[in-house]
């Protein structure tokens, strides 16, 4: 019932390429688990999403407090892995898939013997209950996921009828063929602006007679009606899922002791960060602090002066996230229903609502990492530090190829003394860059990623509504829309390529040979690794000899560009959304070693 990754990603592609509206159904079908006894994690889940350790273990390894460690190592320890952005470019039906994942699994059965002391009776019944809801919502949720994913390939017929596709890789061609032509007239290459514009204003001509067109065709109502379908069967899904959730819960609180009933609460919350830390939309927003603290490898004392932070931080975490899900759970049906109505200010308040609740949870984390950090010694607070950051922003503080560079230049063996004192002085130089750049980059990540949330809502809706041209999906990715984190990233990358060409020039040529291979690029670096055409992932070779000028099987600085361009039909010098999700944490893909 599902698309295997590669199909998924062939659909995204194709969508992307024409502008159609029913980028989310289809995201949505081919992304959400379809719940089978023993599920994969679910994304955005890493480590986290494992049982919990025995009472006393320090987040998912050991040292919790002295006594049991029954929050440490219990309710702290573990919880939602580190958080992959879920749907990226769904804007505000970025959760639409998590509507499939299951509240309870065969695997949370043993965390209510560890985390609330279940006697053999009470583990016997909870685990009828949990067996029970297993075989019931498998097959319940694969049946609701296949009517939607059946509505969404039809609904993707509605944008595809015709010469669709032809007529926008020509449109792409021509864009190209006249934007050059400017440049030979103006005897100078065009300004990032007035790129944009131009493509901007032609996407729009031909998505409003896309409009046109579609509604000559009856095609815009078509598409409604098989949207009032989705409406209706998500609308039915949810109120079956939380029936459910409910009969489960219900039963196993009649199982509670009064000490019990203390402490599930605090069992809910454990269990909330397992299931939904993933379902973010922003950097940061799918953190799980316990988690970093785990990885961190910290020293017991430095965990231990933590704890009254971290017990605060687990309760504002916890009533952040309550009001995130059960806010996106409720409003993504209105959200459809509104856009049907075509209630465009109805639909953006919804969205906007949407974004400040994502930012809320973003903004916990990003608030008790501070604190958090502070209530250590200097040395383990900027460990803690930079393993949370790099856990909220893997995009920006994973490691760069230059970084890479200076580590493996500095470990050769042949390095003379004065080499020595100068890679290190051109590395301290360099990093002391680095920081300023990183700092920048995730301030205008901060401000600009909830906007383009928004941005992405809107053009979702007004496309699905009728009232915007479906090429406005496209949206960045064809290089019509500003993007302020890709430009600096952009901007860091040329800054690493500069210190890595001095950091050459004082080396050997035999010590040139043993660094890191390729130049430290921008936003776009990740998928080139070597540079060698031979090495990239089989679908984006014949891009890359497409663009391989000289013909030497590499890819080098001056093609790496035109690779992109013909991979997504956008104009030259512009990234796509990033080399690797924004949010951080296990829960990314590991992106290729020394990208930046």
């Amino acid at each position: 019932m599902i698309f295997t990754s590669a199909a998924s990603a062939r659909i995204r592609s194709v969508l992307l390429c024409v502008g159609s509206a029913a980028l989310f159904t289809l995201n949505a079908a081919a992304q959400a688990p379809a719940a089978p006894a023993a599920p994969a994690a679910p994304q955005g889940a890493g480590a986290g999403d494992r049982p919990a350790p025995p009472q006393g273990e320090r987040g998912e390894r050991g040292g919790g407090r002295e006594g049991g460690g029954e929050r440490r190592g219990g309710w702290g320890g573990g919880g939602g892995g580190g958080g992959g952005v879920a749907g990226r470019g769904m804007g505000a039906f970025a959760s639409f898939m998590t509507r499939f994942q299951p509240d309870f699994m065969r695997r949370d059965v043993p965390l209510f013997r560890e985390q609330l002391n279940f006697d053999d009776q009470q583990m016997e019944v909870v685990e009828s209950l949990v067996n029970d809801y297993d075989t019931a919502f498998g097959p319940a949720a694969e049946e609701s996921q296949g009517k939607i994913q059946e509505a969404g390939m039809r609904m993707f017929q509605t944008f595809m009828q015709g010469d669709m596709r032809e007529r926008m890789r020509g449109v792409r061609d021509s864009v190209e063929a006249d934007l050059e032509q400017m440049e030979v007239e103006n005897g100078a290459p065009l300004t990032e602006e007035a790129r944009r514009a131009f493509w901007r204003q032609r996407m729009e001509k031909v998505g409003n007679e896309m409009m046109e067109e579609r509604k000559a065709t009856g095609a815009d109502l078509e598409t409604k009606a098989i949207l009032e379908e989705i409406v209706a069967e998500v609308n039915r899904w949810t109120a079956e899922k939380v029936r459910m959730r409910k009969e489960v819960v219900s039963s196993i609180e009649l199982l509670l002791t009064a000490t019990q009933k203390t402490d599930f609460p605090k069992f809910e919350r454990f269990l909330r960060r397992e299931k939904t830390m993933g379902n973010a939309a922003l950097s940061g927003e799918g953190t799980n602090l316990f988690l970093v603290i785990d990885e961190a490898e910290l020293s017991q004392p430095s965990i231990d002066a933590a704890g009254k932070i971290l017990d605060v931080y687990e309760v504002e975490l916890d009533s952040a996230l309550v009001a995130r899900d059960s806010f996106i759970e409720q409003s993504e049906p209105k959200m459809m229903r509104v856009t049907l109505d075509g209630n465009a200010d109805a639909a953006r308040a919804l969205a906007e609502r949407q974004i400040a609740l994502r930012k809320g949870v973003r903004d916990v984390n990003d608030r008790f990492i501070t604190q958090i950090a502070e209530s250590m010694s200097p040395d383990e607070g900027a460990k803690f530090k930079k393993a949370a950051l790099l856990s909220a922003y893997r995009r920006v503080f994973r490691p760069t190829r230059s970084s890479e560079a200076f580590e493996k230049a500095l470990q050769l063996a042949d390095l003379t003394p004065e080499q020595r004192i100068a890679v290190t002085a051109l590395q301290a130089e360099y990093e002391s860059q680095l920081r300023a750049a990183n700092e920048k980059i995730v301030a205008t990540t901060r401000k600009d990623e909830p906007a383009q949330r928004l941005e992405e809502s809107e053009r979702l809706i007004g496309v699905m509504a009728g009232t915007m041209p479906p090429t406005m999906m496209m949206g960045r990715f064809m290089g019509g829309m500003s993007d302020p984190v890709g430009d600096l990233m952009d901007e860091r990358g040329k800054m690493g390529t500069k210190y890595l060409d001095q950091l050459r020039s004082l080396l050997t040529a035999t010590q040139q040979e043993q660094l890191p291979k390729g130049r430290d690029g921008g936003r776009n670096a990740g998928a080139f690794g070597t540079g060698k055409i031979a090495d990239l992932p089989p679908q984006f070779q014949e891009a890359a000899k497409a663009a391989d000028k000289n013909k030497d099987g590499v890819i080098d600085e001056d093609e790496r560009e035109a690779v992109f361009r013909n991979m997504r039909g956008g104009p030259e010098g512009r990234g796509g959304p990033g080399g690797g999700g924004p949010g951080g944490g296990r829960g990314n893909r590991t992106p290729p070693q020394g990208t930046n």
